[in-house]
């Protein structure tokens, strides 16, 4: 059986306090790169207050920085970010914010969804 390299959206829409399933999203995302996949990481729902500058917690954080030194960017939901009334300038710098075009793109380039 021969590898072939997908490309992976890792779909986090639960919240980042009370389960531990927002970061196995984080954890998911950083080890399609190990595995020498495209990872697309998508943050939509309630998984959107895991991209709060507020979050302190050093899981998000070790995730998060290992996922963008594999040059990831991480994609936000701009719907789901009004939805909770969070603005742009409360989310880590570089959080790409996608219209309802952009996440319907999004979900039609990836060729394997996994959420979280």
């Amino acid at each position: 059986m021969e590898f072939t390299e997908k490309k992976v959206m890792i779909l986090v829409r639960s919240r980042p306090f009370g389960t531990i399933i927002n970061f196995e999203g984080w954890r998911a995302a950083v080890g399609m790169f190990g595995m020498d996949h495209e990872s697309f990481l998508m943050f939509m729902g309630d998984g959107v207050y895991a991209l709060l500058k507020s979050m302190d917690v050093k899981h998000v954080m070790m995730f998060k920085n290992t996922y963008e030194s594999f040059d990831g960017v991480l994609h936000a939901s701009k719907r789901s970010l009004e939805e909770r009334n969070i603005s742009p300038d409360e989310l880590f710098d570089g959080v790409e914010i996608l219209d309802e075009d952009g996440v319907a793109k999004a979900f039609t380039e990836n060729e394997v969804i996994i959420t979280f």
